[in-house]
């Protein structure tokens, strides 16, 4: 593939081994990049597949990178050598941490659980993350910013977006839930926190249904595909 959709990128060149923050920002982003794209079909991986001039998984590290959530965890798994290939511009970014989740088989859990282990590492202070799917291309920095501010407005535990009414990704999780989290097996997700704390989750309306598209399913990727050139063409 192509490094050319890179170029505008600033490479950041800095060791961030072993790095610790120390920083006033306090909500992180995860990103769960590591399952098998077992839907979409075809031994494709979802995340590779282009959208205009970049792939999938570029776009939503383009929308986290423009937010405020720092620092940036990206949890792989299949073919990560190839994504990491892919991305490396991306992961010379001093704030953007890829890691390997060798048991991202045994479901989005394991990715969960990985990424909350990192985080605590590298941000020991930190008060909140986003859980973020790495299939969302469709994704803006405004509704990362949107719900991240919503959490010093509400003071709530969860923080989801609605889009048209309908509750979807990414969520924002507060420090208090992580135990939880690190609890959940195989395929939940944050579903059964979402579950066991529903009185306490904040839901703000941030617009568009478009933007909560996900690449599971190759018409799936269709429809993100047409909603982008969609997009990109009435924006000239």
């Amino acid at each position: 593939m192509s490094t050319g959709y890179f170029l505008c990128m600033e490479s950041h060149l800095d060791d961030k081994k072993d790095v610790v923050f120390m920083s006033e920002r306090t909500t992180a982003a995860i990103i769960l990049a590591a399952g098998t794209s077992s839907r979409i079909g075809e031994d494709r991986h979802k995340l590779l597949l282009p959208l205009g001039d970049r792939p999938v998984i570029a776009h939503v590290l383009d929308a986290v990178l423009a937010s405020q959530a720092r620092p940036v965890l990206l949890v792989l798994g299949h073919r990560s050598a190839q994504l990491r290939a892919v991305l490396a511009p991306y992961l010379a970014h001093p704030e953007v941490h890829p890691i390997d989740n060798s048991h991202y088989q045994q479901g989005m859990s394991t990715s969960i659980h990985t990424g909350l282990t990192e985080l605590t590492r590298l941000m020991p202070d930190c008060d909140s993350t986003l859980i973020i799917l790495g299939d969302q291309p469709l994704l803006s920095a405004s509704i990362l910013d949107t719900l991240m501010e919503a959490r010093h407005t509400t003071h709530s535990h969860i923080i989801a977006p609605l889009y048209q009414g309908q509750r979807g990704n990414p969520v924002l999780f507060e420090r208090s839930l992580f135990p939880e989290l690190l609890e959940v097996q195989g395929d939940e997700g944050g579903r059964t926190v979402l579950m066991r704390h529903r009185i306490e989750v904040s839901t703000i309306e941030v617009g568009s249904p478009h933007a909560s598209y996900d690449v599971d399913t190759w018409d799936a990727y269709e429809a993100v595909v047409k909603e982008w050139h969609k997009q990109h063409h009435s924006d000239k």
